[in-house]
């Protein structure tokens, strides 16, 4: 399955709106239990770095684009970016334990 990290700084002032949007794009996926997905959101500890983990199934669509919350998320990460817009990378997963399948 393929595994996708987003990774991105913010301006200090954006920080708490980013974090709410997380909260509330976290909420709405909870709430729709999109099957298959693994998704994992960080904040680097008193920082401005955010990171996203987010695994779908082979052959499976994203579901995030059909979640309100979810593209309310990414209007509120580019209003806040530091640099270019984030964009999903895909990466391969070496070695986990209880993460990722």
């Amino acid at each position: 399955m393929p595994v996708f990290v987003i990774s991105y700084q913010v301006a200090d002032e954006g920080v708490a709106e980013v974090s709410a949007a997380v909260e509330k794009a976290f909420a709405a996926v909870d709430a729709r239990r999109p099957e298959g997905i693994r998704y994992a959101y960080f904040r680097r500890a008193g920082g401005t770095e955010f990171v996203a983990l987010l695994e779908i199934p082979e052959g499976a669509e994203n579901p995030l684009p059909g979640i309100a919350e979810a593209r309310a998320l990414q209007e509120t990460v580019a209003r806040w970016v530091v640099g270019p817009v984030p964009a999903p990378e895909p990466f391969e997963v070496l070695g986990a334990y209880g993460v990722f399948g």
